[in-house]
């Protein structure tokens, strides 16, 4: 191969990475706690759009024209304007892959070349999947960050500090990374649209109290328990999760093998997990660092992913530099960000209150 030109070994590059499977994080999908890669983004899951932002109108408020009436009464109409519009700017995500000439021409054997691009290609992928697992469970960085994406942590609120509950509609207020706090979310302001608030609860141990606030959550925001195996991966059952740092978790399951006969059905090993009514409890190591020990259950066919229709896991042809005109880099690349179209109905969170 010796005096083979760039234009060449580009396309050899490219001609190769048509002929290998399509990227879709291969990868890292044996991974367990590759949550959102494993399943927020599955094709199944995200929904397409395009468009300079994503914007869906969401109804709030009734019209209120619904009443019981008597034998010929007169009646009259409201013509309420009952919609307003939730938006969400996209989001960029990138990371990329180098080849230099040189290694391409040490590894001229076409096994030892294929090997070499799919291990760079690899790497690539698993330090996008990084990137965006750790992003899914935080919020922005402040109100004004339209950088980073708009993860669990944005729609589903906590209960605000000081507020000791058994469980409501009071999850309103969003903690941004830079310790400020809005109740604006996607453009609409939980504080004056009650119905634009989730579900939230707080407690003091993990104990009988606790399943006790987290069961009734479940049936408040119409949660549905896994009926068989088949429903934890397939079909709408399976969009129901639980993320829990270790420390909750550990805790669970040692809750769940004591043998506690007034726990009831609701937390027990369900397919080798511990899980709270057949839904399997998710560790999420994101969470750790939370001090509040969160639970956070979501119905992901209220929140999901949207990506850019034809700017998804996009790879670049390889480019080359001035200043380095012997490598080659292949960028791959997305346009996405994360929605909640019901916030009443997309989980709920549990947060630790301690007496100080």
């Amino acid at each position: 191969m010796a005096g083979v030109s760039n234009d060449d070994l580009i396309d050899l590059q490219n001609t190769t990475l048509k002929n290998l499977p399509k990227q879709d994080f291969e990868v890292v999908l044996g991974q367990q706690t590759y949550h959102v890669i494993n399943k927020w983004f599955q094709k199944d899951k995200v929904q397409l759009d395009s468009g300079t932002s994503i914007e869906r109108n969401i109804i709030l408020d009734p019209t209120g024209n619904a009443q019981h009436v008597r034998l010929y009464q007169k009646l009259t109409s409201n013509v309420v304007e009952s919609q307003v519009k939730a938006t969400a700017p996209w989001v960029q995500v990138t990371s990329s892959y180098v080849m230099e000439r040189r290694e391409i021409l040490r590894n001229r054997k076409p096994a030892g070349y294929i090997n070499l691009l799919k291990s760079r290609r690899m790497t690539a992928a698993i330090s996008l999947a990084d990137t965006l697992e750790d992003r899914a469970f935080r919020t922005p960085d402040s109100s004004t960050d339209d950088l980073n994406p708009r993860g669990i942590t944005y729609y589903l609120n906590k209960a605000d500090s000081g507020i000791e509950s058994q469980g409501d509609f009071i999850g309103k207020t969003i903690r941004y990374g830079d310790a400020t706090t809005s109740t604006v979310k996607a453009g609409i302001d939980g504080s004056t649209n009650a119905n634009w608030r989730n579900y939230a609860f707080t407690y003091t141990a993990i104990n009988r109290e606790l399943i006790k606030r987290m069961s009734r959550a479940f049936y408040a925001t119409h949660f549905e328990a896994p009926r068989n195996v088949k429903d934890l991966t397939i079909g709408p059952l399976s969009n129901y999760r639980i993320y829990v740092p270790l420390s909750v978790l550990v805790e669970l399951e040692d809750l769940a093998q004591s043998g506690n006969d007034n726990l009831g059905p609701d937390l027990l090993e369900y397919q080798g997990r511990t899980s709270f009514k057949r839904i399997p409890l998710l560790y999420s190591p994101q969470l750790d660092s939370d001090d509040d020990q969160p639970i956070y259950a979501v119905n992901h066919d209220k929140f999901y992913p949207f990506v850019m229709t034809d700017d998804w896991m996009r790879e670049s042809d390889p480019m080359t530099d001035v200043e380095q005109p012997d490598t080659f880099t292949t960028r791959m690349s997305g346009s996405y960000q994360y929605f909640n179209k019901n916030v009443r109905l997309s989980g709920f969170v549990g947060s630790l209150k301690t007496s100080a």
